[in-house]
């Protein structure tokens, strides 16, 4: 989906991490994947989306296009 979205000229990302994979939480605490499988799962799928106040409906409608004819939906 991130590929495909930049091939729109939409930039995206992964979005929230796992907390209990995050350096601090692995080396404090000794967490490993598969440990919440859920939470893994869930994070797997997330997307940032461009978003800002100042973002104007049509740009807003660009990216919506944008995600409507993605393959991946």
């Amino acid at each position: 989906m991130i590929a495909d979205l930049a091939q729109r000229g939409i930039q995206s990302k992964a979005y929230l991490p796992c907390i209990h994979l995050m350096p601090f939480y692995r080396e404090r605490f000794g967490y490993k994947g598969g440990e919440f499988p859920v939470a893994e799962q869930v994070a797997s799928r997330s997307l940032a989306l461009p978003f800002w106040g100042g973002m104007a409906e049509g740009e807003v409608d660009r990216v919506c296009e944008a995600l409507t004819e993605s393959a991946f939906l």
